[in-house]
């Protein structure tokens, strides 16, 4: 019984360091990008639902945010950009390697009932972000594939 205690305490502690192995003071800036730029199941239709629910705005805190892109992967394919997966571009910034799909949500300048109304497109971009030690903190652009 006690090899066993020892194996899954190993197991919980390895998880624990992989999920939550960022430093102290990039940890909120990078759960924060999480939340606001990486969401596997996102669609266009669901721009409108999504923002509202999590209360994006301007840096003002009060307006209507007027863009925002969702990467369409998983936490570890986006980190991913800022080592392996990308390449630097000075100031902290890193390009991905390969395109990813997005969703972009652009509002429409029109407000209901207090509530943002914004029209969603898809598209496949490379990415642009900001990394701090080796972790995404910060959507900078994408850049659109030409064929």
């Amino acid at each position: 019984m006690g090899v066993q205690q020892i194996f899954l305490f190993l197991v919980f502690l390895c998880a624990a360091v992989i999920t939550h192995g960022q430093p102290a003071n990039v940890g909120p800036r990078y759960k924060q990008f999480l939340r606001q730029h990486v969401k596997g199941d996102m669609t266009a239709k669901k721009c409108d639902g999504v923002i509202g629910n999590l209360k994006l705005t301007e840096p003002n805190g009060r307006n209507c945010k007027s863009k925002n892109t969702f990467i369409l992967a998983n936490s570890n394919q986006v980190r991913a950009i800022c080592t392996r997966g990308g390449r630097p571009r000075g100031n902290g910034l890193f390009e991905s390697n390969n395109p990813f799909p997005v969703v972009i949500c652009k509002h429409t300048g029109v407000e209901y009932h207090n509530k943002c109304r914004y029209r969603g497109s898809t598209s496949t971009r490379k990415v642009v972000i900001a990394c701090d030690q080796g972790w995404p903190v910060h959507y900078g652009d994408d850049i659109v594939l030409v064929n």
